[in-house]
This record gives structure tokens, sequence and C-alpha cells, in this order.
């Protein structure tokens, strides 16, 4: 199996990429990675700010925001901070730590969510002024009631109020293309800079964002496609537990030998998943 990426054109737009953390739940180490210790660990929500020359601020997720806690006030809804509770203060939340940055909610001008569980929308309420992507398949599986959805990860509360008129859908079946190894990709500016690739098997409509700045600098942001990179690195998923969360779990698991071979076949590729405490360490963590 190849996995070669496109080289990366030298007219491509050079953009910046900035990882930023909302929030951590407190799971066990096993709950990540099955075999590993039991120990409790606390587990990033990372976000992603991209900054392109043309069109201006871009958000990859919002984390969790402190809104997480209304949502999970109330019985049912409750079990899921006592399941994997939850820690974020006001500071953290991703417009607080946008607006350090002296970045208003009016200046992000795109926010493409990976898909809508609670720790990926967690801040999306913030950006009424952006235009928001999202997968056709999540966001018509996610119409249906608010306890249906509650077993599958999803707060509804956090996003249901989104602008409709602001929501683009992302239909890969329809409107994709091939990107190198990847099948139903869409190029979101039409200048190779943001290919966005559909890695559903966490949720139904998943997607991942590959960021092209240069040959020697290139992002794939995968979300929850693994929870930390030694799951495809060592062909290895989560406790019996974290397979409640997954839409379907045998094509979750069949990525793991795709993001494997291609992280072997792209030397230049640094792939990031939404959750890894290596990867905080690594970018964020002082």
């Amino acid at each position: 199996m190849n996995m070669n990426l496109p080289p990366v054109a030298e007219t491509v737009p050079e953009c910046k990429l900035t990882i930023m953390n909302a929030g951590f739940c407190i799971i066990k180490k096993s709950h990540l990675l099955k075999g590993a210790d039991p120990s409790d660990i606390s587990v990033p929500s990372l976000f992603f700010l991209i900054k392109h020359p043309v069109h201006g601020n871009i958000l990859f997720d919002t984390g969790y925001s402190t809104r997480y806690f209304e949502a999970t006030k109330n019985f049912p809804f409750s079990l899921m901070n006592k399941i994997t509770p939850v820690k974020i203060t006001e500071k953290e939340n991703a417009i607080s730590q946008l607006l350090e940055k002296n970045i208003t909610s009016k200046q992000i001008q795109t926010v493409i969510l990976s898909h809508l569980h609670a720790d990926h929308v967690g801040g999306i309420s913030d950006f009424n002024y952006s235009t928001i992507y999202v997968s056709k398949k999540e966001w018509r599986y996610c119409q249906q009631p608010k306890l249906k959805l509650l077993f599958k990860g999803y707060l509804k509360q956090l996003f249901k109020n989104i602008n409709l008129s602001s929501l683009k859908q992302l239909d890969f079946e329809e409107s994709g293309c091939s990107y190198g190894p990847f099948f139903n990709t869409i190029d979101l500016f039409k200048d190779n800079s943001i290919i966005l690739v559909p890695l559903p098997g966490h949720s139904i409509g998943q997607c991942g964002l590959l960021l092209n700045i240069s040959n020697k600098e290139r992002y794939f942001l995968i979300a929850d496609s693994v929870y930390v990179k030694a799951n495809y690195q060592k062909n290895k998923g989560g406790s019996l537990l974290s397979r409640i969360a997954h839409y379907n779990r045998k094509q979750y698991e069949s990525n793991f030998p795709m993001l494997k071979q291609l992280e072997m076949d792209n030397p230049d590729l640094m792939i990031i998943p939404s959750h890894d405490p290596n990867l905080y360490s690594q970018f964020i963590s002082k």
C-alpha cells in the first residue's frame, strides 16, 4: 500500500499553524491504549489555529469549553462527566485564548469541525460570525434526539444553536476528488493548502485536515482517528470502555495500518491526533 502524498507546489499559499488546547478529561491510561497501566492521566483536547494569507484565521475544532458543565449538570447528561471528568476554566476556553492573541471572534473567518463530539465543539457558540464546516453525514446523524446522541459522546446542547445560514455541509461523496492516496477529499480553498479528508469510524462523518505548508512542513490533523499515536504505531486500540464512543469500531481500527504506512512513506509529515498527552507536552506544555 503506497501512501505517498503529492509534492507541495511552490505556489501553495504559506499558512501558519498554532496548536492549542482547551480543557482536559481525566481517564485511565489503559483507556487510550489497551494494556497500558491503569493510572489516571489528564487527556488534552487540542484545537488548531491556521492563519491563511488569503482566507484569514481558521479554526479546526474548538475543544471543550466551560459550557460543558451546564450541559452535563442534570441527569442523564451528568453521566458523561462522571465517566470522563472534565477540567477547564474560563481562561482556557478557545475564545479566551484567542483574545490573548488579539484575535476576536469576528476575526475567525472559518471553523472546521472534525465531528460533533463534546470535546471538539465545546466552544462553537462563541464563533457566530464564522462560516462553519461539518460533514453532511455527521450533521444529519446528529439531528437525532439528544438522549440517543448522549450515549455516542454527543451533547446536542453544545451545537444545536449553530446558525444554519453560516453552516456549510461537506459532501465528500458528491464533491470530493482524489488527493494522492486519499479518495473523496475536498480542497477547501482550491489552492492545495487545506485538504479535508474523510476519516469515518470514530464517528459517522469525522474528517481530518491535511495542511500543506511546504515539502518539509506538512501536518495531518486526524481528530479522533486514534487517541494516541501509539494506537496506529502498535496497531492497538483502547480499552473496552473507549469503544463505546465509536460509531464503527472495525472501521475505526481499519485506519491504523493506513496511518502507520502514511507516516512511514512521508517522513516530513506530522500526524497529530487530538488527545495525545505526548503531543501536548511537545507543542504546548512548557
